[in-house]
Parts: C-alpha cells; sequence; structure tokens
C-alpha cells in the first residue's frame, strides 16, 4: 500500500506538468554498462505522459570520438533503427512510454551515450523538443593492453583439420554415388531411344483426295446411326471438306465463313455445279451446328454424298490434261529402198 502511494506520488507532479503543456522527463537504463568494443547494448528510455499524448523520436546522437584520439572507421555509437514505442496504460490515469534502442560502441573507454532528441505532443497538439537523459558505458578494448594494432604481430598460420568421417559417412557417399551414376546411365539411354525414335521418318501424308474419302467413309457410318444431336456430325462433316479444299487449292480455307469460301471458289471459277449443292452443303451445315435446324440419318448421308461428288468434281477438274500420242516421237521412220 505505501509502495503504490509512492508511486502515485511520484507520477502526479508529471502529469500535472504534462497537463499544462510541460514536456515530460525522459528517463534512460542500460541492461549493461562495461562492454567491450563492438558488444551490444540496449538502452531503454521511459516516461510517463498523460492520455491522448505522444512522444516521437527524431534523431539519435553519438558522440564525438576523444579529444586527440584516431575517430573509428564509423560512428562511435553505432545504433539499429529502433522498433516503435510500447504505450501502456497507467494506473493513475496517464500512460508510460517506453523506447529500447539498440547500440553498440566502437571505441575504448568512457563513452557516453547521450540523450536523443524527440518531440513531445500535448493533447492539445502542441509540439515541444525533449532531449531524453544521458548515459556511460565503460568500454574495453579487445587489444592486448598497452598494445597498439600496428605493433601487433599477425597471428601465425594453423593448419586446417580435416574430421574424420565414419563407416556410415562413406557408405551413404558411395550409394548416393551410385545413384547419381545409374541416373545418368538411364538418362543417356533414354536420350539414345529418343533419338532413335526421331531419326525414324514420318509416313508420307495421304493425298487430299484420299484423306477426304477417308473421313467421308467413317462419316457415313457415323451418319447410318445418327442420334437425337447431329451437331458433332455436321462439324467434323465441314471440317474435312474444308481441310480438302485448303489443301487441294492451297489457300486457308479453314479460316474462312461459308459466305467467304463460296465467294473466293467462285472468283476463282471453280465453283461447283448446282447438282452437287456446295452452298446448301456448308449453310445446312451451319444451320445444324449453331442450333438452328435439325437433320436426319438420310440428310446426313445425302450430304456425305455431296461432298464425295465435290471431291471428285474438283479432281477432275484439277486433274492435268492427258498427254496427246503423237506419231512424230514414236520412233525413227523407215526408209523406202529405193
Amino acid at each position: 500500500m505505501r509502495r503504490a502511494l509512492a508511486a502515485a506520488l511520484l507520477v502526479l507532479p508529471a502529469l500535472a506538468a504534462s497537463a499544462a503543456g510541460e514536456a515530460p522527463a525522459i528517463s534512460v537504463s542500460l541492461d549493461r554498462t562495461n562492454v567491450e568494443v563492438g558488444d551490444a547494448v540496449v538502452a531503454t528510455y521511459t516516461a510517463t505522459i498523460p492520455a491522448r499524448a505522444s512522444l516521437e523520436l527524431e534523431a539519435l546522437v553519438t558522440p564525438a570520438p576523444a579529444e586527440g584520439a584516431a575517430p573509428p572507421a564509423g560512428a562511435v555509437l553505432d545504433f539499429t533503427r529502433p522498433a516503435p514505442p510500447k504505450v501502456t496504460a497507467a494506473k493513475s490515469g496517464g500512460a508510460a512510454w517506453t523506447l529500447s534502442v539498440r547500440l553498440a560502441p566502437f571505441a575504448a573507454g568512457e563513452i557516453p551515450v547521450p540523450g536523443p532528441h524527440f518531440v513531445y505532443v500535448a493533447p492539445s497538439g502542441e509540439r515541444t523538443p525533449v532531449r531524453g537523459a544521458s548515459a556511460a558505458l565503460h568500454v574495453g578494448s579487445r587489444l592486448p593492453q598497452g598494445q597498439k594494432p600496428d605493433a601487433l604481430a599477425p597471428k601465425s598460420e594453423r593448419p586446417a583439420r580435416i574430421p574424420a568421417h565414419g563407416p556410415l559417412f562413406w557408405i551413404v557417399s558411395i550409394a548416393l554415388g551410385v545413384l547419381a551414376l545409374a541416373g545418368l546411365a538411364a538418362w543417356l539411354v533414354r536420350r539414345r531411344r529418343a533419338k532413335g525414335e526421331a531419326a525414324v521418318p514420318a509416313p508420307p501424308p495421304l493425298p487430299p483426295v484420299e484423306e477426304l474419302t477417308r473421313e467421308l467413309d467413317r462419316l457415313a457410318a457415323v451418319a447410318a446411326s445418327l442420334g437425337d444431336d447431329p451437331r458433332g456430325f455436321y462439324s467434323e462433316l465441314t471440317h474435312a471438306v474444308k481441310r480438302y479444299l485448303e489443301r487441294r487449292l492451297d489457300v486457308p480455307v479453314l479460316e474462312w465463313t461459308t459466305f467467304e469460301t463460296v465467294r473466293r471458289l467462285r472468283e476463282r471459277s471453280i465453283e461447283p455445279p448446282r447438282e452437287i449443292g456446295f452452298a446448301e452443303l456448308l449453310g445446312a451445315a451451319d444451320r445444324v451446328k449453331f442450333g438452328k435446324g435439325r437433320a436426319t440419318r438420310d440428310d446426313a448421308r445425302a450430304h456425305v454424298d455431296r461432298a464425295r461428288l465435290l471431291g471428285a468434281h474438283l479432281e477432275s477438274r484439277l486433274a492435268p490434261p492427258p498427254i496427246p500420242q503423237g506419231t512424230a516421237e514414236d520412233g525413227p521412220r523407215g526408209r523406202t529402198a529405193s
């Protein structure tokens, strides 16, 4: 009870001063004060502030080198970027503010730790610069006493010691080596087989009319058992016809629409005769494929037959003319005896 009353009596003046707009006092404590060069030290800054007030860190300060001493390669104190401060509610109604700063000294002797620069933001929004408390470190040198770095003799070289390995190490190493060799051998065999397979020439493609005939024979069997949804059948039929035209005429018929196909064939003067009904064949296929028409098995067989007539007509139209059998080239004429 007495301790709580004493703490409250200590906190109340700080809160009263803060409420009046005065900056609070910021104390500091070090986790250790006797260290050597390069050791890490944590400085903890604490203050009691009123509710809705805050403290902002502006700058951490490192001291200048001692007079007459050569400055270190960097700063005397090397700071690590601190984490955000912790603010917890105090029993007195204010807030306990704590900031931990990690630093490392890089000069020997009595090294001061100057207080950082803060800005106190009062509940009213008023900003007041404030300085944290300072501390001191006793930093010992890592060099032998009384010697300078330039006078130190280099350390003697020590032979590298290779640790001995037990039988398990060698068994595992040999097993891994065998597995690696087996994997390499399997890869070489697969690569050789792949090269052998690639060396086998692919069979030449069928001539366009033979490919069309084979596909139409297959589609004729499909037409005999055509179901309620003939869209797949007509998609395959139009693809077979357009592929034949594309290969036979060397034009991108598969990329053309039905209208373009009919028009461009007419422009080339190779439009099929009316009895084949080429435009009706492609148009009926489009109506079925896009769900606007229906087709029976008889319709499907009739369209397959029209596709056959188209192939036969185009082959007869594009076939080279027969070579006339002349008489002058048959051989030398016989000479009449006189």
